[in-house]
């Protein structure tokens, strides 16, 4: 009965090492979007969870708040899987963006151009607004014009 035990320990170990591996592959596509103005990372502020929470900058840290990845042509946030977008479809320069469940709107499209991140929906460009270089600075959209402030890398 102990043998059997034995035997049946090894295939779950190995089960569980397999189970990690692809987890540390997938956590190669995570990444910062850090701001070339002064280098600060964009991030849900505060932790909010809910549908509307705010983004803006805070001194990078590593936290789940501050980690994004890339589904399709959406950026999601690993902290909760929600969606970086321009909150209220709201196309005037300064509109904020903000997180949201995924559900593929244009308001929640991004592409890189160089080192900035346009929206699809109105092609404005990932910002932080009005050169606030404190932590807690609203991230928004405003025309692309290739300030520092729009710049990430």
């Amino acid at each position: 009965m102990k043998h059997w035990l034995q035997t049946l320990a090894v295939p779950s170990f190995l089960l569980a090492l397999s189970s990690v591996t692809s987890t540390q592959a997938k956590a190669a596509d995570v990444f910062e979007i850090r701001s070339e103005f002064n280098n600060k990372c964009v991030e849900i502020l505060g932790f909010h969870d809910e549908n509307g929470s705010k983004v803006g900058t805070w001194d990078c840290w590593g936290g789940a708040n501050q980690k994004w990845y890339w589904d399709g042509s959406q950026i999601r946030n690993t902290m909760n899987n929600k969606c970086l977008e321009v909150l209220g479809f709201h196309n005037e320069n300064g509109s904020h963006v903000g997180m949201w469940e995924c559900w593929g709107g244009a308001n929640q499209q991004w592409q890189w151009d160089g080192q900035q991140l346009r929206n699809k929906m109105n092609n404005k460009c990932l910002e932080i607004l009005s050169f606030n270089n404190n932590n807690g600075a609203q991230a928004g959209l405003w025309d692309c014009w290739g300030g520092a402030n729009q710049r990430w890398k």
